[in-house]
């Protein structure tokens, strides 16, 4: 069994033939805002929630741009958080793309990288804004204790001093000014139809607060040049508080981060209250995590009633998506195959969705204090409706809470009793725990 992540195949020919969500309009919007911005220095914020599939359309509309002969590079910001120097990593990245495209502005904007990363770590290795230097020391501690004008030695250090500071603030500028012209240069090389370079800056909401405020900063005092137009792929709500964390929760994050973006947009959300399209997102989303996709009958009617449970209570993308997160790792704690046990899997799929939907009712069957009105009633109203799966989960809740001997009354051979024992062969003789045992399996894989 193979539990993991798998990403949406891209067509090149048609990078949208997979776009279930139909998001090409979309695409068209942002293209549409690079074409009009062909002058470049233009951030494009491209905000959605975990799980909605950002990377995905920015793979698809990048390959787009492709086809349209717009030049873009994807840097996947959590890629080289561990990096820690934001500079390095970004101009790494368009050094090689340069490279890889045969860009004859490749080597200059090497050469102006260094100078810059040289600089920018002389910069931080600095501590003092005045150095006084030996032999103004030296005269301070006198052996023979004369006499100095103090106060002239001073000022004459301070001017020095300043002179020098002054000095190198204009190197400062010039190294910075000669990369950002090499930037631009590089930019207009890239794209033989007049258009801008699009950097595409993805998983920022991943990374360590600092680096994603540094890339931010970094964006917009180095690399926003002529030519080049950004798009921030992100949870923007995650990253103010990666900003909060930084600069302090008294910082007005929101307005902090608009300062960097120029045309702030949100990924358009499927219409969930569409069932055709829940069943693509459902699906979609089983595939990404890296859950079997139908590889057995057990499975395909546990992921049958999960969709029908979705559907029935409305769960949210952040619902949906943590349920089946919580599905998975009960998957992938089973120690068999899935044939036949379809039984542990439907309540498997009940205790995923109760997880996100009510954690007082998950309280009560950790402890073992909830009943089969609590569940059935209370928490999903489960009702048969003319649904074989919903009337087995109906079944199967009745069963988790009996004994052996809570069928000792029913006669040998009833279709309720042969289903109980179909039952407790298949789950266990201690049915009474079963959703207490798979409630503390999944507890024992609580997020850190």
């Amino acid at each position: 069994m193979e539990l993991r992540r798998h990403n949406v195949e891209v067509n090149n020919a048609d990078p949208f033939a997979n776009d279930w969500l139909e998001r090409k309009g979309f695409a068209d919007q942002l293209t549409n805002i690079v074409e009009n911005n062909k002058q470049g220095e233009v951030v494009i914020g491209l905000s959605g929630q975990w799980g909605e599939g950002k990377t995905t359309f920015v793979e698809m509309w990048q390959k787009h741009m492709e086809n349209k002969n717009i030049a873009s590079i994807y840097f996947d910001a959590f890629e080289y958080d561990y990096l820690e120097d934001v500079f390095l990593s970004l101009a790494i990245e368009i050094y090689n793309y340069a490279k890889v495209n045969g860009l004859t502005a490749q080597e200059d904007y090497l050469n102006k990288s260094k100078n810059t990363y040289h600089l920018l770590q002389a910069m931080i290795a600095k501590t003092s804004p005045i150095n006084i230097d030996s032999s103004f020391q030296e005269k301070l501690v006198d052996n023979d204790r004369q006499l100095f004008d103090i106060a002239k030695i001073i000022e004459d250090n301070l001017n020095f001093s300043l002179d020098n500071t002054f000095e190198q603030a204009l190197k400062h500028k010039e190294v910075f000014r000669d990369f950002k012209k090499s930037l631009s240069q590089l930019a207009t090389q890239a794209s033989n139809q007049d258009m801008p370079l699009v950097v595409i800056i993805d998983e920022l909401d991943r990374c360590k607060p600092s680096f994603a405020v540094e890339v931010l900063e970094k964006i917009k005092h180095l690399f926003l040049v002529e030519g080049v137009i950004f798009v921030l792929s992100m949870h923007h709500e995650q990253l103010e508080e990666s900003i909060k964390k930084v600069y302090g929760q008294n910082i007005d994050a929101h307005t902090y981060l608009q300062k960097f973006i120029d045309y702030p947009t949100r990924l358009p959300k499927a219409d969930l209250s569409n069932n055709s399209n829940r069943r693509k997102y459902f699906y979609n989303q089983v595939d990404f995590i890296g859950l079997p996709t139908r590889p057995s009958s057990s499975m395909d009617r546990s992921y049958e009633l999960f969709l029908l449970l979705s559907i029935r209570y409305d769960l949210s993308y952040r619902q949906l998506n943590k349920a089946l997160q919580n599905y998975k790792y009960l998957v992938a704690s089973l120690d068999t195959n899935f044939d036949n046990l379809y039984p542990k899997m439907f309540l498997m799929v009940f205790v995923s969705i109760v997880k996100v939907k009510n954690g007082h009712l998950i309280s009560k069957i950790r402890n073992n204090t909830a009943t089969y009105i609590d569940l059935v009633e209370n928490a999903l109203e489960v009702r048969g409706q003319g649904d074989f799966n919903i009337e087995m989960l109906q079944n199967l809740l009745k069963f988790s809470f009996l004994t052996s001997d809570g069928f000792q009354e029913s006669e040998h051979g009833s279709q309720e009793a042969n289903f109980y024992n179909n039952f407790a062969s298949l789950i266990g003789r201690n049915e009474n725990k079963v959703l207490m045992s798979l409630v503390q399996r999944l507890e024992s894989f609580e997020d850190y």
